[in-house]
């Protein structure tokens, strides 16, 4: 064991290499082959994560654990200036869900590398694409520009958040090895006066003189264009690594058979215009975004299909890819007005990971991908040596990409579908080079969507694989080395050591009838004649184990068994070495190891498994979330148990009681508004003119997010209607009220962010002066730049004309009410963006703590709604009791019936965690965390149901559910309360 431990640690220093640096630090460098930090070569397998999407730090650990357990050694972290810069010169980096510092040690702990990109814009189909929404007033001046306005905006923030994650550099001793700035900002015009040109130097000057030092990397937006690359037309503004962006699957949530065509021009787009750098994908395909009225993420059967991860996934292999980022690893939650109006509450993405922290299949095929790359030394240094349809295979219908290490021979061969989109089983012949001669292997065959990657001359401690034509999954160096291969049940394998005497023995545990003989191959002068020993089976579920004479231990897994492999490290450093880790077989999920005479290992389990694990010979015990398991050990060596999980385990949640009252006074005549805010500005910074005066853009105002309120006065009876446009993003829609009478508006419609009507008054009383007009309008976000008119695109009303017999009228006066304290950001723990202008979400109904025993609360149910027009809110206090050894994702279901026109807003324990609009969809299902919901103990629901039309509104399921449950190691049953600031008089201003 220590023989093989010092093997390992002399390869290592022996394989340390030079590259090129940005002559800042030799810590983290690059070659036209892969990434190397601390001089030596690493291939960076990254997930996406979005912490405002997750805003439970302790589920940061969660989250990044799963990655980690998955397959990942590096962590993507997207970092939203509108998520901690409520108001200009404000920043927030030490709330539980803004502190950065907190996330970098988790990661740091869990061992993932950093890849961090802080904008200033992101996108990322959140409000605004990343912006602080300060800049909504049109106060930020030529957005993504070297405009000199737009750069003293930004450059507060770069400083604060680069001065932060300098100091977790892997220089400094922290887990951050690259650097993005800005994204996919297409350069079109080489021109070193060009402003695009001009920007990026400014923030790449902005970032070294925060401190960042690493490499500074960018994004292409797909095939689009040719940007940033010191290797193409380098004009001034180019980054130090290169990266393309993709999202190639073009599949479909309503036919499985649409899509499925993998790109074959990676390889070629790189040697066009990266070809000094590696291979980079900082975005590609782990999911995609549902828009509103579109489908919802668990119907999109296609996206969670694991054959996606196997075949577009080692698709980049076989072109050289050595730096691969997922987007998204997994989603969230677009709670608090989080989403740009291009998505709705869930952000789910069809991820890996769900939005409810569950691992899907198509994880657990990503970590048989990662777990091959972790240990895959050779992989790292290849050359491209042949490709096409029909090379190196017996078969015109099957695609292959071959990959050669210069230095050690081994060879790589990426195997797909000619076709990738074919469902046919092929059978083929691979015709494989190796150090002694060429190979034919038959019976090699993919069922539809399936790759593989078979090896030649691929080594593993001291022994090597003269070839495989079974996918290897990994292998480990115990008292003796490891090997794990896996196939498809029913496939044939065959695989060969290079240099084994002819008298090697082997014994067989399981049921796959492995059979050996001997092979003559043709090579080269050196080794012509040569004879090997072949083994050769055909896979069986489940596992078989094959031990032979020269101590070598070999697993043949079906791809199903394999989902259930781990290989949790025994290092937090994210290079993991094969003599760092230990193989488990069974559980859900496997979080951490600790490695002695009792393997402790952490994780989770749906139901009762098996679990076998592989640690080497002075391993006697398991111990599986704090219980000793009778353990025996096999005769190969490993040790089996059982494993307990939930299955047995009852949830009980209560059927919810409410309370109710009006949320909408406003709409009456004498409401007290005299502590709104008048509209009375007649010109604007937005580039968008007003429609009429004065302007009512919210941002105007100092309203940014959320729902906001207008009253409009004027004089006289002679008024017959009013002409209204507003603005709130897609599926927005907004509601009318003259002196307390319902006068129209539009219930929101998938496709239109801006919606205008002619609200007709003749049912309404009208008065010689001071008529109100009061409108509510909703908001989905502020748009992004890539996918509307940017963050100064406005929101609220964008211009109202009344009109009467003789034509058009005036308004008197306009006020406006936003979310409580503008951009005060009264509530710090849960943000600015939380609010809205809502009475009862001002007044504080939402929080935990608020008394409803006054005699405007009745008890009634949203089940019975109301019978007009409105806003009516809904409260529900109960408690939870969940055993603290599990981990049980909780949710609501809201529907309503058919033609309903409501905009329901949902609060759990005062955070917004869901948006309902039922005519629109096509969310019903609304999860929630621990630390939002507590477990055990005292919980508070709010629901505001704003009815559109006056008619009778009322929801026809409001049910809390749990999607599933684990017996878990982690902690889920912890005191929120930091989390869930409650009630206080305070709010009792904001009328």
């Amino acid at each position: 064991m220590q023989l093989l431990s010092l093997l390992g640690s002399l390869c290592a220093a022996v394989s340390l290499v030079t590259g090129t640096s940005d002559n800042l630090t030799d810590a983290v460098t690059w070659d036209e082959y892969s990434l190397m930090v601390n001089g030596e070569r690493v291939y960076i397998f990254a997930g996406e994560f979005h912490y405002p999407r997750l805003p439970v730090p302790a589920l940061w650990r969660d989250v990044l654990e799963k990655y980690k357990a998955n397959g990942l050694n590096a962590v993507t972290l997207y970092f939203f200036w509108s998520f901690h810069s409520p108001r200009k010169g404000d920043f927030d980096f030490t709330s539980p869900a803004r502190d950065v510092q907190q996330l970098l040690d988790i990661a740091k702990e869990i061992g993932l590398y950093v890849i961090s990109r802080p904008g200033p814009y992101i996108n990322g189909e959140t409000n605004a694409g990343g912006y602080a929404l300060h800049l909504s007033d049109g106060s930020g001046g030529s957005l993504r520009t070297s405009d000199e306005t737009y750069y003293q905006a930004w450059l507060p923030w770069t400083t604060e958040i680069d001065t932060i994650l300098a100091r977790n550099q892997v220089t400094e001793g922290g887990n951050v090895i690259l650097h993005q700035i800005e994204n996919e900002l297409q350069e079109t015009r080489y021109d070193p006066t060009n402003t695009l040109v001009k920007y990026m130097e400014q923030i790449e000057n902005a970032t070294r003189e925060a401190g960042i030092v690493i490499p500074i990397t960018h994004n292409e937006k797909g095939e689009r264009s040719m940007s940033w690359s010191t290797d193409y037309q380098d004009v001034g503004g180019a980054v130090n690594v290169y990266g393309l962006d993709s999202y190639p699957g073009g599949l479909s949530c309503t036919n499985l058979n649409s899509g499925f065509q993998v790109v074959r021009n990676y390889y070629q787009w790189f040697q066009n215009y990266s070809y000094t750098q590696p291979e980079y994908i900082p975005e590609f395909e782990a999911g995609y975004f549902q828009p509103w009225g579109a489908s919802f993420y668990d119907e999109c059967l296609a996206e969670h299909d694991p054959a996606f991860a196997d075949v577009y996934f080692k698709n980049n292999i076989g072109q050289r890819i050595t730096l691969l980022s997922l987007y998204m690893a997994f989603g969230g939650t677009n709670w608090g007005n989080l989403a740009a109006p291009v998505v709705y509450t869930s952000y789910d993405y069809s991820a890996p990971l769900r939005e409810t922290r569950e691992v899907q299949l198509k994880f657990k095929q990503t970590k048989l991908v990662g777990l091959f790359t972790r240990v895959s030394a050779d992989l790292l240094k290849t050359e491209m040596e042949s490709n096409g349809t029909g090379n190196a295979v017996s078969s015109s219908g099957v695609f292959s990409w071959v990959l050669r290490n210069p230095d050690t021979g081994t060879r790589f061969y990426t195997l797909q579908q000619n076709n990738t989109a074919s469902r046919a089983v092929v059978t083929f012949s691979a015709k494989l080079e190796t150090s002694a001669g060429l190979v034919t292997v038959p019976d090699v065959s993919l069922n539809g969507r399936q790759s593989k990657i078979l090896v030649t001359d691929y080594h593993f401690g001291e022994h090597t694989l003269l070839y495989s034509s079974s996918d290897v999954l990994t292998y480990g160096l115990f008292d003796v080395p490891v090997l794990v291969l896996y196939s498809e049940f029913g496939q044939v394998g065959e695989f060969a050591f290079k240099g084994a005497s002819s008298d090697l023995k082997f014994t067989a545990y399981g049921t796959s009838n492995v059979s050996a003989s001997s092979t003559t191959l043709s090579g080269n002068a050196s080794t012509y004649g040569a004879k090997h020993t072949k083994y050769r089976y055909t896979q069986t579920k489940g596992s078989t184990v094959l031990r032979f004479s020269n101590g070598v231990v070999v697993y043949l897994l079906d791809t199903q068994t394999a989902w259930s492999f781990f290989a949790p490290p025994t290092t937090s450093n994210p290079l993991v070495k094969p003599g760092e880790q230990v193989f488990v077989i069974g559980p859900y999920n496997v979080r951490t190891v600790t490695k002695g005479r009792t393997v402790i290992l952490v994780g989770d389990n749906a139901n009762t498994t098996s679990i076998e694990v592989y640690a080497g010979a002075d391993a006697r015990s398991i111990r599986w979330n704090g219980q000793d398991l009778n353990t025996k050990r096999t005769a190969y060596g490993s040790l089996i148990a059982t494993a307990p999980g939930a299955e047995a385990r009852s949830i009980e949640l209560p059927e919810l009681a409410w309370v109710t009252a009006n949320s909408l006074p406003e709409v009456q005549r004498d409401y007290d508004d005299s502590r709104w805010t008048i509209c009375n500005k007649t010109t604007t910074l937005s580039p968008i003119a007003p429609l009429t005066l004065p302007v009512l853009f919210s941002s105007d105002y100092g309203y940014y997010a959320g729902i906001k309120i207008y009253r409009g006065y004027f004089d006289g009876t002679s008024t017959t209607s009013a002409n209204i446009t507003a603005q709130g993003g897609a599926a927005a829609g907004w509601t009318a009220w003259l002196n307390g009478k319902f006068v129209g508006g539009s219930t929101g419609n998938a496709s239109l962010w801006v919606t205008s009507a002619v609200l007709d008054f003749s049912s309404a009383v009208l008065y010689n002066s001071s008529n109100v007009l009061t409108i509510v309008t909703d908001y989905t976000g502020h748009d992004e730049t890539s996918t509307g008119k940017g963050v100064e695109n406005p929101r609220g009303l964008l211009g109202a004309v009344l009109y009467g017999n003789n034509g058009s009228l005036n308004f008197t006066k306009w006020k406006i009410q936003g979310n409580a304290g503008g951009d005060a950001n009264i509530d710090p723990v849960r943000g600015s963006l939380n609010e809205d202008g809502l009475f009862g979400t001002r007044q504080g109904w939402h929080l935990p703590g608020f008394d409803t025993t006054g005699p405007a609360w009745s008890s009634d149910s949203p089940l019975r709604g109301t019978n007009q027009s409105g806003i009516q809110w809904y409260r529900s206090v109960f408690n939870l009791s969940i055993d603290s050894d599990l981990d049980v994702p909780l949710g609501i279901e809201l529907d309503a019936f058919y033609g309903t026109k409501a905009s329901v807003q949902l609060y759990v324990n005062g955070y917004q965690y869901g948006k309902f609009i039922p005519q629109v969809g096509p969310q019903t299902r609304f999860p929630f965390p621990p630390g939002v919901i507590n477990n055990n103990g005292e919980n508070t629901i709010s629901i505001a149901l704003w009815a559109q039309q006056d008619a009778p509104t009322k929801l026809s399921n409001c049910t809390l559910f749990a999607y599933n449950k684990y017996q878990t190691g982690f902690d889920f049953n912890q005191d929120w309360s930091a989390l869930q600031p409650g009630w206080t008089e305070d709010r009792l201003q904001y009328v």
